[in-house]
């Protein structure tokens, strides 16, 4: 090989590392703020017009993305942990991060002043001092109407904006919830139990029942936010252990790509989304035990390229708590920081690097009934579900 060539190997390689290197941006936050204080911690983050709002162990936190040089500003809840918040015209209802009550905080003015709004339920009886709130969403077109999550006491909604919750169920314990943003009337529950088996519980008439659909994998897994396809209502999108699941139905059957074994994209993926311009392309942010991950796919999930990473800090700052879409950009919010990626980086990084692959479909020979329940032998008559896929006896 003649020096010319050598100079320009050298050339490129030096221009992909320094490309990767650059791809994660911290934008300051600093894991004073973002640092886990329990397992349930959860901060997310809020976008509105060109602001950042992150819930932090210290406040709520802004940030104008549309200027680079501004700084992070306190918005309210002043030394408050926070893990989340809804917003209805001038009101803010904040969810702090507490394991024993003083839940519900309601701001007039953008969190510089508030009062406690728990209700009694969440004081006394069953739920005195030992319940935690993890989740908080609001529904996409009724702001009054919210959910929330607990553990161990189930799924609670409120239909007047926190003044009033009633519960749902207590038998699902959730680790993700949220409302299908083209059919609110769908709202799901997912995670992962004791024993690594999965979470997926889903309601079709407004929580008044449950189904359990979750995809039928063999092997320890769960299933983490769902995304849902921006036009098409029936198609979902989740990550789990190694794994990503697809269903074309409603979630009612999923379709199951296994990455485990790969030595790549068999990280803990806890995040999806599809892109807010082209819904061919889907993303996935996770992590493994001493990195933070994303992945991406431009034939809309059949495909992933191989992640993008980011090595942690150390060893205690490596979980994910939300992703977030700004015009060309991803916000990806962990333990140590905010980071900021470039869509274009990320998909120049995705098709510039080799082993491109379709996963491999994970095939089972367990068979479930449609309560769940695993069956030793094939039914002679009735309906069962191998694979993810109900499958019909005559």
């Amino acid at each position: 090989m003649n020096l010319q060539r050598l100079a320009i190997l050298a050339f490129a390689t030096f221009v992909s590392v320094a490309t990767f290197g650059q791809l994660f941006h911290p934008l300051g936050l600093g894991i004073e703020k973002c640092g886990r204080e329990e397992k349930s911690f959860r901060p997310q983050m809020h976008i509105e017009g060109d602001i950042l709002y992150a819930c932090t162990n210290q406040g709520l936190y802004s940030r104008d993305l549309s200027d680079d040089e501004s700084i992070w500003q306190l918005v309210g809840f002043e030394g408050i942990s926070l893990q989340d918040f809804v917003r209805k015209s001038d009101d803010l209802l904040a969810m702090r991060y507490n394991i024993s009550n003083h839940y519900f905080l309601l701001s007039h003015d953008g969190g510089k002043t508030y009062e406690d709004v728990t209700p009694d339920r969440f004081y006394m009886g069953e739920a005195a001092s030992i319940m935690t709130l993890t989740r908080l969403v609001q529904h996409p077109t009724d702001p009054n109407t919210l959910l929330v999550s607990s553990d161990p006491w189930g799924i609670y909604q409120s239909p007047d904006f926190g003044q009033t919750w009633n519960r749902l169920t207590y038998e699902i314990i959730p680790e993700y919830i949220g409302y299908h943003p083209l059919n609110p009337k769908i709202i799901y529950a997912s995670g992962e139990e004791e024993y690594f088996s999965w979470v997926l519980n889903i309601s079709y008439d407004s929580g008044l029942t449950w189904q359990y659909n979750p995809p039928y994998s063999s092997g320890d897994n769960c299933v983490n936010r769902i995304a849902f396809h921006p036009t098409d209502p029936d198609r979902w999108i989740v990550g789990g252990s190694g794994i990503v699941y697809t269903s074309d139905d409603n979630g009612h059957t999923w379709d199951i790509q296994d990455f485990s074994g790969d030595g790549l994209r068999d990280g803990l993926w806890v995040f999806t989304a599809y892109d807010s311009e082209n819904s061919d392309i889907v993303y996935m942010a996770g992590r493994t035990s001493d990195k933070i991950e994303i992945m991406c796919s431009t034939d809309g999930g059949k495909t992933w390229s191989v992640p993008q990473t980011e090595p942690m800090k150390k060893s205690s700052t490596k979980n994910v708590y939300d992703l977030k879409q700004y015009g060309s950009k991803l916000l990806f919010y962990t333990e140590s920081d905010i980071y900021e990626i470039s869509k274009a980086e990320l998909l120049a990084q995705a098709t510039s690097v080799q082993g491109v692959t379709t996963a491999k479909t994970r095939e089972s020979s367990i068979i479930y009934d449609l309560q769940g329940r695993r069956l030793s032998i094939i039914p002679q008559k009735g309906v069962y579900i191998q694979n993810g896929k109900k499958k019909l006896v005559k």
